[in-house]
């Protein structure tokens, strides 16, 4: 991977992300971003598809030097710059 500013980096995992169709929440000013998968407040995800959802994105995160992702639970997931 060529050396990309840590805004790039997270600009380029919130797409991959929303791509996986996760609702993210991008919060540029604080480097940082959430990634949540469900089907709204009343109806979520079942657990197994949103823990691939974000296994998927664990492995895209480790590809960024600069990015961190930490996992609340398997329907949410952050990622920041560090």
């Amino acid at each position: 991977m060529t050396h990309r500013s840590k805004v790039e980096q997270l600009e380029e995992m919130s797409s991959f992300c929303h791509a996986l169709g996760a609702e993210v929440q991008y919060h540029p000013l604080h480097r940082y971003f959430t990634a949540m998968f469900w089907d709204g407040w009343e109806l979520a995800y079942k657990e197994g598809p949103a823990l691939a959802v974000q296994q998927q994105i664990q492995r895209k995160t480790a590809q960024y030097p600069d990015l961190v992702c930490y996992c609340f639970d398997p329907f949410s997931t952050l990622i920041y710059a560090i």
